[in-house]
């Protein structure tokens, strides 16, 4: 009698074992394995996280220069126009940013998106002999929308050109003269939002962001810099960046709060609620077998 309860009892513990292994699998696959897809779909149906770079300004300078080529045997002098770029120094930026999160859901998983308002002064010099600049703005990511795009430079609109990633225009600045290019936009992004100085170790002259969440629970991904200012608001925090001459690879950013995620759990739980009143009443049902 002894060893046909034990016996039952480790037939027990091995039916429960693998009834919630296989339930522990599932939850894990769905959470897991299925995020790659659905956060895909979310990009392409919300938006991409946002990576914001400074405008950059440059003019073009037609410089002539002859060379020797070679026509039918003979030695021939040809004029030869080069296209000499220079780049305008970014001398002081003002940004303010507004972050509002709204999470949504996808199939059984939560999804960090959020709408960004963001509006930057930049302040160039024309330190070249030419008076037409042109400024160019990369867009934050390729898989977005920009509402109410504005583009001036010293508070007048300017033609903008789209192109696949960037917008760029032309103004005319005198030589020695600044020139302050405005941008505005409003877009959706997912997950966390960034602003990244340059590619490498970049160079930042009187700089000053200011950012604005609707949410609490702020976090600041790895590499990035610390506000300097932090003051909390009625349902989020204004916090604020501040450099007078900064020398850094490191980026200002913030991670979007995550939403505890129900779904999957519910679900699986739902769909092995038969397995588990199955394997319940099967027990039970040896249980008294042996005991007989």
């Amino acid at each position: 009698s002894m060893t046909k309860h034990i016996r039952a009892i480790v037939f027990i513990f091995i039916c429960t074992s693998i009834a919630w292994s296989i339930l522990g699998t599932t939850i894990f696959t769905r959470t897991y394995s299925y995020d790659t897809s659905l956060k895909d779909r979310v990009v392409s149906i919300w938006g991409a996280p946002h990576v914001q770079r400074p405008p950059f300004a440059v003019t073009t300078k037609v410089v002539l220069r002859k060379e020797q080529a070679q026509e039918d045997g003979k030695t021939v002098m040809r004029t030869v126009h080069d296209h000499v770029l220079t780049k305008l120094p970014l001398e002081s930026s003002r940004i303010d940013v507004a972050l509002d999160l709204e999470h949504r859901q996808k199939g059984l998983l939560w999804y960090s998106t959020y709408k960004v308002a963001f509006q930057g002064e930049y302040k160039f010099k024309n330190i070249s002999d030419e008076d037409v600049v042109n400024f160019t703005l990369n867009f934050p990511a390729t898989q977005a929308i920009y509402d109410d795009l504005i583009f001036m430079v010293n508070g007048e609109p300017i033609t903008m050109d789209n192109q696949k990633a960037a917008v760029t225009g032309k103004a005319r600045v005198l030589s020695g003269d600044t020139a302050v290019l405005t941008v505005k936009y409003r877009s959706q992004g997912l997950e966390n939002w960034r602003y990244q100085f340059g590619d490498d170790v970049a160079q930042v002259r009187d700089f000053q962001l200011a950012m604005t969440t609707n949410f609490k629970e702020i976090d600041f991904p790895e590499n990035t810099l610390a506000p300097a200012e932090k003051v909390a608001t009625s349902n989020g925090w204004k916090l604020t960046w501040r450099f007078r001459n900064l020398l850094s690879g490191f980026q200002i950013g913030m991670t979007l709060p995550e939403k505890l995620q129900p779904g999957p759990l519910a679900g699986e739980i739902s769909y092995f609620a038969p397995v588990s009143l199955f394997f319940f009443f099967f027990l039970m049902f040896v249980i008294t077998t042996l005991r007989k």
